[in-house]
């Protein structure tokens, strides 16, 4: 702008020319001037090869909670540099940040932040960083991208998780001092190793350590401590409807992390699974101080897909792992008897060996509709469809509860704590 200015001051010298044979002359000197100050003006930019930019971006990102992300701008330059600089967001990111002008010393640096909001899970590329370097004059401004390759991963919303701390100390007095339940076999989880005892059990023999040590090594059991989920997520095409602001796979996500930070509290221990027609991620049982994190890792990338979900596999493969009797958990939708009556026939046969938890999600919309007072003939026609749609769901529940399976309907803003609390109910209870 100061350019432009100077530009327009000098232009009415030109009509000098108007009066005096030689008043054009007065007009190319203030040109030539202008121009020569330009020109000194761009040698005072350095190159790009003078500048570094470092993006610092947090470990892991929520879904939809704004994030603080930093800069650092070096200039190696003999020359102080003004530039406004602009971060190359993925798409799937948002930010209202307004950067201000950012001034860095010869051979030094300056650090500036923005804050952005990530709308979709999964890994994401961040693109160039964007510097409009000014001249010292203010006359000439250059543009130059500092390439950066970084990924940014998205997890499930689990900045909630702390709202979940009261509910992870829940009755915990009750269970200290409830009676232990009888076992009648020996434990199955892996306490220590020790030299083999002629005449015991062949099959506690770890061949692995007998190799190595060059003698028969045993490995030594223990009873089971605390108790075994194994969470179902179903990412099918009917946990792709939108409810609210997010699918139904979504909400889904939200309420395993928050229920995973949970049973991470409580000791006990936790397999998951997310499905289609196919396995798309698979955690096996862990326990202990870094099951969140894993669980993370095992979603962030998990999205809906447009395909009927094959209940048969996600089940088989979860009960071949299940050792000992379990919590199955499964978060799906249910429209109808018929059309859920593989997931029903699966579900039947986990129930037989393991305590079931089928949770479904329900939207608010059709609930509300359904209770509405028709106002016109379109209306009448759509609160049918509704009560229509809830009677038949009302059905395959019922089929479901007939079966031995607990059933959990919840609207998505509530799920996360709903689950939580029949997570702990079931555990005092001792139901499994």
């Amino acid at each position: 702008m100061r350019l432009i200015r100077l530009l327009t001051l000098s232009a009415p010298l030109w009509l000098l020319a108007l009066v005096f044979p030689a008043g054009w002359l007065v007009g190319l000197f203030c040109f030539v001037l202008l121009a020569v100050l330009c020109w000194r003006d761009a040698a005072t930019i350095p190159p790009v090869t003078k500048l570094r930019a470092s993006r610092q971006l947090p470990s892991r990102l929520a879904l939809d909670v704004e994030h603080s992300i930093k800069f650092v701008l070096t200039n190696l330059s003999a020359h102080r540099i003004q530039a406004v600089l602009r971060d190359e967001l993925p798409e799937t990111f948002e930010s209202e940040t307004e950067w201000p002008q950012v001034t860095v010393p010869a051979a030094g640096e300056a650090r500036l932040s923005y804050t952005a909001r990530p709308l979709k899970r999964g890994a994401h590329k961040f693109g160039d960083v964007v510097l409009r370097v000014q001249g010292e004059r203010g006359l000439i401004q250059q543009q130059i991208a500092i390439a950066l390759a970084d990924t940014a991963k998205v997890y499930p919303n689990f900045r909630a998780a702390d709202q979940y701390q009261l509910l992870a100390q829940i009755d915990r007095r009750d269970e200290i001092v409830r009676k232990p339940r009888p076992f009648k076999a020996a434990g199955t989880d892996f306490e220590s190793l020790r030299p083999y005892i002629p005449g015991e059990d062949p099959r506690n023999i770890d061949w692995k350590a007998t190799a190595r040590r060059g003698a028969t090594i045993s490995r030594n059991k223990q009873v089971e401590k605390g108790q075994q989920l194994a969470v179902l997520l179903d990412a099918g095409r009917l946990m792709a409807e939108t409810v609210g602001k997010y699918s139904k796979l979504e909400h889904a996500l939200n309420a395993a992390v928050m229920l995973s930070y949970v049973v991470q509290k409580r000791g006990d221990a936790l397999s998951l699974a997310a499905f289609s027609n196919k396995i798309e991620s698979f955690l096996p049982t862990i326990r202990g101080p870094s099951l969140l994190h894993r669980v993370l890792e095992s979603l962030y990338e998990v999205q809906a897909r447009p395909v009927e979900s094959d209940y048969w596999q996600a089940i088989a493969q979860v009960m071949t792992l299940l050792t000992r009797r379990s919590l199955v958990i499964l978060l799906t939708d249910v429209l109808d008897a018929s059309a859920s009556t593989g997931l029903v026939n699966n579900l039947s046969r986990a129930a037989e060996k393991h305590l079931v938890l089928c949770v479904v999600l329900n939207d608010p919309l059709i609930s509300e509709i359904a209770r509405a007072i028709p106002a016109s003939v379109e209306d009448t026609y759509r609160k049918a469809a509704a009560c229509d749609q809830l009677r038949r769901r009302r059905v395959a529940l019922e089929n479901m509860r007939s079966r031995g399976i607990l059933v959990l309907e919840t609207d998505p803003a509530h799920l996360g704590v709903h689950l939580v609390k029949r997570y702990l109910e079931i555990r005092q209870a001792n139901l499994q």
